[in-house]
């Protein structure tokens, strides 16, 4: 026989070997990624392939290389399913289980492939018969009985007749378990307790932790009766261990099994279950101290007693003793505000502060900006939404203040807009109340340095609400401070513009009254609401000057067209009205009169001006109806025959030429009888205007403005002429002379004018 053929066995085997450690090290990759269900479904039947293929393998003497090649391939698989499941955390497709539970069976073919035939050590046993139980485990979990009673199988070989005998017991079990048949289970349980050896720490593990398993399920279930027996028993067989001989994941299973318990113990509802649950925390505590488990099982237990016997303190207290103790983590952190927010539905008194101490104390150290905002919002939360008292105010203040001082980064926009808008809810709700002092400390909350990132408009809104706290209680003094506080900007805006008006007028500065009209004419110049606003506020204060600028403002902007918004005769009656009524006021100084009068007379001029461009409103209707020419007509015309010896003679010219303007606007078909009323008005105007002219023209120095004086009067007689002559037929013999004699008189000025004009 040749060389090739004596190795052909042993070429074979070195072939087999690279093609298992081949197909192990693409699986690990393929289990790296997510697949679609059909690729799955063709990676688990090539698994499967592989499985039965592995499991008819023998290597009796694979040589120490090969060993040790086939045990860390088959190590680094095993680890990788479990940690893959790990981070599936229970949300894999059915499939990837099913393939994950299928890779963890090979890598334990592997491992035992990987094994030196008959010099196996008790270590090597040890270590097979426990990843042969965890892969028929999880077997049996995912429903793979076939794969499962392989893996079982394997455990019996690695174990002794009684270790073997006992780890088929427990999976019979599980196995009964799994298949709904707890008659069976609790039978096989009772053989297992029987043949357990006691100091076996290794098997009370696996027996404890399958034991919880079943009662896991059972509470998931709602069978919590049933679940109690099973953690109990479960508990039992870990607690009869020494703790010293316990692994790591051993006592974190006992730990694990105690919650179990405790809450199996509440869910049965009864009195009884709430005791027993009561004192297993109690022994639990006198094991371990005040540990983060045994508080929250603590609040467990308190939430699960009647809402009407709740033991708000206790849970407060259990709450700060937390507060001392946690780690801070974003899972802490999520767990204390869950337990702060139970406790603030039922004690919101008692809620605060350890809101506030978690705040100062774990939170703020950490500089963690979304722990921060998070813990910010639902403080101030907490403090809007139950009753308004000064102690929650100051409390909330004092956050902020906490805040400003350790935070080392101000608070971003978007949580300060989510505190203020909750404060503003209150500001409004305790305004509207009429409970001002209240109101005023929500604002000074709202305006806390912590929230300087709050945006120019929020600042504004918030300010103008203090202003109108202080003027509501007539504190001027505390008014003025807050205008001063705002920013130019915000001084600018027509609502404080506004508001600082009102405190204006109620403080008598009738200069800053009158600066105010003139800023919110200027910047709401196209908006009349708060001229109007101005206007009644002014009337209601019995102020007729601010009344009559904030009037005239209004007038101004409307440019004598006529918005819909302004009702442009109405105003202009208003104004004419309110200064005409203080001509009769006694403590003016003859200044202040003449520029009143002046001021009538430019407001009649407008009304001219205004009645010339003929204003329509929407609907394209007059708004100087023959109704309105006819009371501008009449006051003019009043006004000025009133005034004749009072008023300066060019102040009387310009109040009857307002007059004849405003008369030749009258449609051409008014009745007869109003027509001749109006030629004489207009008649007695021209003779009232030329008769003044004259006597301005004889004591004018100036001989421009002399000669003008004499060439309006000259107008005027001509027209007075005319409407005698068109009027002369329809007049009494006493009126035609009057007239007549009117004329004899203005024919002689008007001889005095043409030889001063030289014309």
């Amino acid at each position: 026989m040749d060389a090739s053929s004596s190795d052909s066995p042993f070429s074979a085997r070195d072939k087999r070997v690279k093609s298992i450690i081949s197909f192990c090290n693409d699986l690990q990759k393929q289990l790296q990624s997510k697949h679609s269900e059909q690729t799955l479904k063709n990676l688990i039947d090539e698994l499967e392939n592989q499985i039965n293929a592995v499991k008819s393998y023998s290597l009796k003497s694979p040589g120490s290389h090969r060993h040790a090649q086939l045990d860390g391939i088959g190590t680094d698989l095993w680890n990788r399913c479990i940690q893959i499941k790990r981070q599936d955390d229970g949300e894999a497709f059915p499939e990837r289980k099913k393939l994950l539970t299928l890779a963890r069976v090979f890598s334990f073919l592997i491992l035992a492939l990987a094994q030196w035939g008959d010099h196996n050590t008790p270590g090597d046993l040890l270590r097979l018969e426990k990843l042969a139980i965890k892969a028929g485990r999880s077997c049996i979990v995912d429903g793979q009985l076939k794969f499962a009673l392989m893996t079982l199988q394997k455990a019996a070989e690695y174990n002794g007749l009684l270790q073997n005998q006992q780890a088929k017991l427990l999976q019979d079990e599980l196995r009964a378990w799994k298949e709904d048949r707890l008659d069976v289970a609790d039978h096989l349980y009772e053989k297992i307790h029987k043949s357990r050896d006691d100091k076996d720490s290794v098997s009370a593990e696996n027996l404890a932790d399958s034991l919880f398993e079943i009662g896991k399920d059972l509470t998931t279930k709602k069978n919590c009766p049933l679940a109690v027996k099973w953690l109990e028993r479960a508990y039992e067989v870990i607690n009869s261990q020494e703790l010293e001989l316990l692994s790591r994941d051993a006592i974190e299973l006992r730990l694990a099994i105690s919650q179990a318990l405790v809450r199996a113990y509440l869910n049965i509802n009864t009195t009884d279950g709430f005791q027993k649950a009561e004192n297993h925390i109690c022994y639990v505590e006198s094991e371990i101290g005040d540990k983060l488990v045994v508080l929250l099982l603590r609040l467990e237990l308190l939430l699960s007693s009647p809402a009407e016997v709740f033991d708000s303190r206790a849970y407060a207290g259990i709450l700060q003793r937390m507060v001392r103790s946690i780690d801070i983590s974003e899972s802490s952190f999520n767990l204390m505000i869950h337990h702060i927010r139970k406790l603030d539905d039922k004690s919101p008194n008692l809620a605060s502060p350890v809101l506030d101490a978690f705040l100062t104390s774990r939170v703020l150290p950490t500089q963690h900006d979304a722990w921060v905002e998070c813990v910010v919002v639902l403080r101030t939360h907490m403090a809007t939404t139950h009753r308004d008292t000064h102690e929650t105010i100051q409390g909330l203040a004092t956050m902020f203040d906490s805040i400003e001082a350790n935070l080392e980064k101000p608070l971003p926009a978007a949580a300060v807009l989510a505190v203020q808008t909750l404060i503003w809810k209150r500001v409004d709700a305790s305004f509207n109340q009429g409970d001002l002092d209240i109101a005023e400390e929500w604002c000074h909350v709202a305006m806390h340095p912590a929230l300087r990132h709050s945006g120019p408009a929020n600042a504004a809104k918030i300010a103008r609400k203090l202003l109108i706290c202080a003027l509501q209680k007539n504190n001027f003094d505390g008014a003025a401070e807050v205008l001063r506080s705002m920013s130019e900007s915000a001084r600018r805006e027509p609502m404080t513009l506004y508001l600082a008006f009102k405190l204006a007028l109620r403080s008598g500065d009738r200069e800053a009254a009158s600066d105010c009209l003139r800023q919110i004419s200027e910047v709401s110049s196209k908006d009349p609401q708060y001229i109007y606003a101005c206007c009644i506020d002014a009337q209601e204060a019995e102020d007729k000057i601010c009344a009559i600028q904030a009037l005239q403002h209004l007038i101004q902007n409307s440019e004598y067209s006529c918005p819909d918004a302004v009702h442009l005769p109405a105003l202009l009656r208003i104004v004419i009205r309110l200064e005409t009524s203080l001509l009769d006021d006694q403590g003016q100084s003859d200044a202040d009169r003449q520029l009143l009068i002046d001021d009538i007379c430019r407001v009649f001029e407008g009304v001219a001006s205004a009645i010339q461009r003929d204003p329509r409103d929407g609907q394209g209707n007059k708004l100087f109806t023959v109704e309105e020419l006819n009371w501008f007509s009449k006051n003019s015309y009043n006004l000025g025959v009133k005034n004749l010896r009072g008023w300066d003679l060019r102040q009387i010219v310009r109040i009857f030429q307002c007059c004849l303007s405003i008369i030749s606007q009258y449609p051409q078909d008014i009745p007869s009888q109003a027509a001749g009323d109006l030629s004489l008005r207009g008649m007695f105007c021209n003779f009232l205007v030329a008769t003044a002219c004259v006597s301005l023209a004889r004591g004018e120095d100036n001989i421009e403005t002399q000669l003008q004086d004499y060439l309006i009067m000259r107008k005027h007689v001509k027209a007075f002429d005319a409407g005698l002559e068109s009027r002369m037929d329809t007049l009494d013999e006493v009126s035609r002379n009057d007239l007549q004699v009117k004329l004899s008189t203005l024919l002689v000025f008007d001889f005095e004018g043409a030889i001063c004009l030289k014309s």
